[in-house]
This record gives structure tokens, C-alpha cells and sequence, in this order.
């Protein structure tokens, strides 16, 4: 995959580094179950409580990234929380247990949550232009999904032979793209820290963001449900609810990866100015409304119809995402003062992070559960969260100085 070459070389070696560690990401998503499963020999259930605990805990967890970055710089931060995932990989290849199964899984998963905020802050640090650093964190995001594919056909190898150095191998491998990624992290130049504004005479300091940014964070995690609508809500939908041939659920899989790889980068470019960006969230909002209730349409037809309607809901699912995060990279980072960015980061970050513990709860138990009339449940709110957000984000004002209204 061609890199767009216009980026600084800091930024190419953040999007190099991001291609190295997806690579990795891939190689464990295709290859973990069957270890954990057939040479560790847990069960499916211990497996999934294992990975609930840790994603619970590490909630929490992950926002101490934001603070050690804001003190130590993020540079240090995103290198250490590579570092850290390349212990646990590593260690992988040891366990014998489910309590060690679980122990390294919550270093892991903590990692793995502390990590995407400090890489914003880093990419905030190290490029200062809001354009640019959008466009940055959009190339970013397209080679991990490139990176993440990648990975997951290259696991076939391990998953083939089935012997347990052929997982040890591949967990070997993991551990030092990680490493990798962190000596091309330590070589981006970033700006030093900046030193936080001391407090009025009598002015008490929260240790929360301020109340709009909180309220942003939660309506973030409203808009990032396009992420469990594909994950889960897609896949059950289209094997119980609609008479689609089973393989459609593959192919809406790779639509959605080749979308998402064509237009991230390309979408990227509207976001200019802190109206105009915005004005984005709006538009992400209304295209997964739509997506929503193409998805009920679905459930009402039958043959290729169904099909037809299916791939048009993912096309329009594909295209909610890239605006909506375009639009939430450059505004969570512009509405955060920049001496508590990372600190600001993480409490943002915690609306995917939520959505990833309690979007399968909410999604089987009320979207799936109401059928069709979950869906247009959906479409309403996505519509609502996406005009809130915009109405929040414009009257927040910005946090620094180099966002001018378009």
C-alpha cells in the first residue's frame, strides 16, 4: 500500500509503524481463538469471560495513558504501551492457565485501550496543522485496516499446521512488530509538553474534562454503535433475519473493509474548520440513519432484494464511518487544551472503548430484539447524537488557536 508521500517523515513513520503493529493485530484476531481453544485448552466461555473482565478493567485503566503522556510526552507513552503489548504476546506462547490466561490478558487489553488516545495526542504534538494531522490519523487509520487483512490471511499458516511452534512462532512475530513499532514511535520528533496554566486564587481544578467535552464523550459513544452495527448487528441480521445466502455476510465484511481503505483519506480533506467539521458529524449521523433503515428493509424483502439492500445499508454504514470519524479526530483534539490533551484523550476515547463493552449488550438486547422497529430506533438516534454533536462542538469553542472557522 503506497503512502501518500506529502506527509512529514514523522508522519510517515507513525503511518509505517501503524502498518507494522496492525500486521500483528491481524496475525492474533485470526489465530487467538483457536490457541487459546485448542493448545491452552480453555473453553469458549472462559475465553469470553476472560476478555469481558479485561475489557471491563481496563476502562478504567486506559486513562492513566492520557496522564502519563501529558507529564512524560506522548512520544514515550505510545513506545512504552508497544512495548508493553510485545511482553504480553510474548508471554502468550507460556500460558497454561486461565488465571494466567487472564492475567495477561488484562495487560494486554489495558494496553490496547490506552494506546489509540496517546497516538492521537502524539499525532497532535507532532503535527500542529488540524488539516494535516486529520489527514494523518486518516492514512493511520487505512493501513491498519490494510495492515490488520494483511495479518489475518498470513495467520492461515498457523491455523493450518495447528502445532503449537507454529503459534509460538506467530506469537514471536507479533511481539516484534510491536518492537518495531516502537523504535519507529521514539524516532518521531514531538513538541515538549505543554506546561499546564496554574489556577486562579481560589479556582478549584476537576480532575474530569469540562462539561461539554464530557458531554461529547458521551454522545461519541453514541455516534462509534457503527462500529457494533457491523461487528454484530450486521452478521446476526443478515443469518437470522433475512433470507440472504450465508456468504453475504463475508462479502459485506470485505465491502466494508475496501470502503473504509478508498474513502478514509479522501473524506479526510473536509474536515477544515471548526463549523465546517462540525457540520460533518450532522451528515456521519444521517448517513447511518439511512444505513439503519436500509438494514430494516432487508428484513422485509426476500431473493437478491435482500442482498441488494444489505450491500446498500454497508455502503452507506461505510461511508457514516469515515465522516464521523474524520469529523470526531480533529474535534476531540481541537477542543482539548493543549497541557491536559492526553488527559482529554482518554476520557474522549471512552466512548469507543464503552461502546465495545456494552454495544453487543445494548445491540442483541434491544436493536435485535426489536426488529424492525430497533432499527428505525437507531436512525433516530444517530440523527439526534449527530445534530447534539454539533450544536456541543460550536458552542465549545476551540481549545487552541490553530482551528479557524471555514
Amino acid at each position: 500500500m503506497r503512502l501518500d508521500m506529502k506527509l512529514t517523515a514523522g508522519g510517515r513513520r507513525l503511518a509505517v509503524a501503524a502498518l507494522v503493529q496492525s500486521v500483528g493485530i491481524g496475525l492474533f484476531m485470526a489465530s487467538s481463538m483457536a490457541f487459546y481453544t485448542l493448545k491452552i485448552g480453555l473453553s469458549a466461555n472462559q475465553v469470553a469471560l476472560g476478555l469481558a473482565t479485561a475489557g471491563a478493567v481496563a476502562l478504567g485503566i486506559s486513562l492513566l495513558g492520557g496522564v502519563l503522556a501529558d507529564r512524560y510526552g506522548a512520544r514515550r507513552v505510545v513506545a512504552a504501551v508497544y512495548l508493553g503489548r510485545a511482553v504480553c504476546f510474548g508471554a502468550y506462547a507460556f500460558v497454561r492457565t486461565f488465571w494466567e490466561f487472564l492475567v495477561v490478558t488484562l495487560f494486554a487489553v489495558a494496553c490496547d485501550r490506552a494506546g489509540p488516545p496517546v497516538l492521537q495526542a502524539l499525532v497532535a504534538a507532532a503535527v500542529p496543522e488540524p488539516h494535516e494531522r486529520t489527514r494523518l490519523l486518516a492514512v493511520i487509520n487505512a493501513v491498519r485496516n490494510f495492515g490488520t487483512g494483511l495479518g489475518a490471511m498470513a495467520a492461515g499458516v498457523a491455523l493450518t499446521t495447528n502445532t503449537m511452534l507454529a503459534y509460538r512462532v506467530t506469537l514471536s512475530g507479533i511481539a516484534v512488530a510491536f518492537i518495531g513499532g516502537a523504535v519507529l514511535v521514539l524516532r518521531v520528533p514531538e513538541e515538549a509538553p505543554a506546561e499546564p496554566v496554574p489556577p486562579q486564587p481560589g479556582e478549584r481544578r476537576s480532575a474530569l474534562p469540562d462539561r461539554r467535552y464530557l458531554v461529547l464523550t458521551g454522545l461519541n459513544f453514541l455516534l462509534s454503535f457503527f462500529d457494533g452495527l457491523l461487528l454484530v448487528a450486521m452478521p446476526v441480521w443478515v443469518l437470522q433475519h433475512t433470507d440472504a445466502p450465508r456468504a453475504t455476510v463475508s462479502a459485506l465484511f470485505a465491502s466494508n473493509t475496501v470502503l473504509v481503505l478508498l474513502l478514509q483519506i479522501p473524506v479526510s480533506r473536509f474536515a477544515v474548520g471548526r463549523r465546517r467539521t462540525a457540520r460533518m458529524v450532522t451528515y456521519g449521523g444521517g448517513v447511518m440513519a439511512v444505513s439503519s433503515l436500509f438494514f430494516a428493509t432487508a428484513g422485509g424483502t426476500v431473493g437478491w432484494y435482500a442482498v441488494g439492500w444489505l450491500f446498500a445499508a454497508v455502503v452507506a454504514l461505510s461511508l457514516g464511518e469515515v465522516v464521523i470519524n474524520s469529523a470526531v479526530w480533529d474535534l476531540s483534539i481541537s477542543l482539548a487544551p493543549p497541557a491536559v490533551r492526553g488527559r482529554y484523550l482518554s476520557f474522549f476515547n471512552l466512548g469507543m472503548a464503552g461502546q465495545r463493552v456494552l454495544g453487543p449488550i445494548v445491540i442483541t438486547g434491544l436493536l435485535l430484539g426489536s426488529g424492525t422497529v430497533g432499527w428505525v430506533g437507531a436512525a433516530v438516534v444517530f440523527v439526534l447524537a449527530g445534530v447534539a454533536t454539533e450544536r456541543v462542538a460550536l458552542g465549545a469553542g476551540s481549545r487552541t488557536a490553530t482551528l479557524v472557522d471555514a
